[in-house]
């Protein structure tokens, strides 16, 4: 099969091309510019595998070993794991101290029969459970993130995005494949990825990829609360533009106020860049997204500021103009210290990227969704989104995120938070669990699907940094290239 230039990070119909852009904050005309030469051939690999009609026809009809791991699903959550997702739930805690949340996922994995390795990639509270099946280890390897952050408020940390409901999820559909597995002596291996701190950075899935914690998966799997029951297109995005974490610490020298012309004020300095960031606003694309604080700005007034930091999340659709955008602010960063007499050091601290949607994946996904009715079906298919926050990781492994109605609420919201402890709630996480363990047990034991899904995999992986030579062809001289 003959492979291009990239897919656009959030288009698939090479029909639309020609036509105006859809509402999307994240697709940008210099997008589709750059994926002009190959959405044909995109349209050509989904017109061959036809996810969707393959979808269905899986989720039709009955299959008894399928109906077995739904039932040991909904007993598993009825029985206990609806009770610890409250647990969590009412005793959240935010991200990298998530001590109580940690020892109580864990000691349930134990009690499972998973053996648990606790402080990955250096992190205290990132875990991996694991089990290997007694028929031998040279099946698939099935993974499964589960999170349990909660976030940081002026108030109390509350699980506004309802991560108290993800480990229980996650553990609902891994014991009931691992028992599954059992039966009918299957050889593979099941692992539980726990990753802390999804709302804060440096993001610890980057960390643990880049520490190859999940490099035995062959497939990963995770849910997330919604507002709507929906799937993504194939391609390339990932849910909140690609970002960069940058911290600008500006250091000068101290004195007193009375004597301010001994020192050299660090905090003079941040003004001058911060008030630079917003001048530059004008001469950057629209669709920029850059915000930053003063978390550290001096220890008092009578004393000329020696240390200022100012924290910054840069977000762009695409990861080329971000680093032009970053490259900018950068060098505003360091006109504000030489016009100050101070000095100013940048720390890139963290980064999320595009990652990787599969058709194969979303459609089953969705054709479980609507064969369960569940609620607050949205038919559209969204924009590319990955299958997790970081994106690396879902340019080396295959997977999807499960994400059914749970609330009406709008995210990171007190009210999606107890609706997390409530009925619709509930409903919606033991659908993702059924949907999640449908799809693990499509691909430990339909070999063609498999096949597929890794195949449309290899492709897109193949594709993404073509797709970023076009961006860079795209955008010239507007960003030096």
């Amino acid at each position: 099969m003959k492979f291009g230039i990239p897919l656009c990070v959030f288009c698939a119909v090479s029909a639309q091309l020609l036509l105006p852009a859809p509402a999307l904050p994240q697709t940008t005309p210099t997008e589709r510019a750059a994926a002009r030469q190959v959405v044909a051939e995109i349209d050509a690999l989904q017109a061959r595998i036809k996810p969707a009609e393959l979808a269905r026809r899986m989720a039709a009809g009955r299959d008894r070993g399928r109906d077995r791991l739904f039932q040991r699903v909904e007993e598993l959550w009825t029985t206990s794991l609806r009770d610890l997702s409250d647990h969590i739930g009412r005793n959240p805690e935010v991200g990298f101290q998530e001590y109580h949340a940690v020892d109580t996922l864990t000691a349930v994995l134990k009690a499972h029969g998973f053996s648990v390795e606790t402080g990955q990639a250096g992190l205290e509270t990132a875990f991996v459970g694991s089990w290997d099946s007694p028929a031998g280890s040279d099946g698939p390897t099935l993974g499964v993130i589960v999170e349990y952050d909660a976030l940081r408020s002026t108030h109390e940390a509350f699980h506004g995005c309802q991560h108290n409901g993800q480990g229980p999820v996650g553990f609902a559909s891994a014991f009931a494949i691992v028992e599954y597995m059992k039966e009918e002596s299957l050889p593979g291996r099941v692992r539980v990825y726990g990753t802390p701190a999804e709302e804060m950075g440096p993001p610890p899935k980057v960390a643990m990829w880049q520490a190859g914690v999940f490099e035995a998966a062959d497939i990963l799997v995770r849910s997330h609360g919604s507002d709507e029951t929906n799937r993504n297109k194939a391609g390339f995005g990932v849910c909140c533009l690609n970002i960069n974490e940058v911290r600008y610490i500006f250091t000068g020298r101290a004195a007193h106020q009375r004597s301010s012309w001994f020192g050299r004020n660090a905090l003079s300095a941040a003004v001058q860049f911060y008030s630079a960031v917003d001048a530059l606003r004008p001469t950057l694309r629209p669709e920029a997204s850059i915000q930053g604080v003063i978390p550290e700005g001096g220890i008092a007034p009578n004393v000329v500021p020696d240390r200022v930091v100012v924290d910054y999340y840069l977000r762009y659709p695409d990861e080329v103009y971000l680093a032009h955008i970053d490259s900018m602010i950068a060098n505003a960063a360091r006109g504000a210290a030489l016009a100050t007499g101070t000095q100013v050091t940048i720390e890139h601290y963290g980064e999320y990227r595009d990652g990787i949607t599969l058709g194969t994946l979303e459609e089953l996904v969705f054709a479980y969704a609507e064969a369960l009715n569940a609620p607050g079906i949205n038919p559209e298919p969204q924009r590319p989104a990955g299958y997790e926050e970081t994106g690396f990781v879902t340019r080396d492994i295959p997977g999807v995120g499960v994400s059914v109605f749970t609330s009406p609420a709008p995210g990171h919201s007190y009210a999606r938070w107890q609706d997390s402890m409530k009925p619709v709630g509930h409903t919606g996480f033991l659908l993702d669990a059924k949907i999640m363990s449908a799809v693990l047990y499509h691909f430990l034991t339909d070999e063609r699907f498999r096949e597929t899904v890794k195949e449309e995999h290899r492709a897109m992986a193949a594709w993404l940094e073509q797709y970023l030579t076009g961006l860079r062809e795209t955008y010239g001289d507007e960003i030096g290239h």
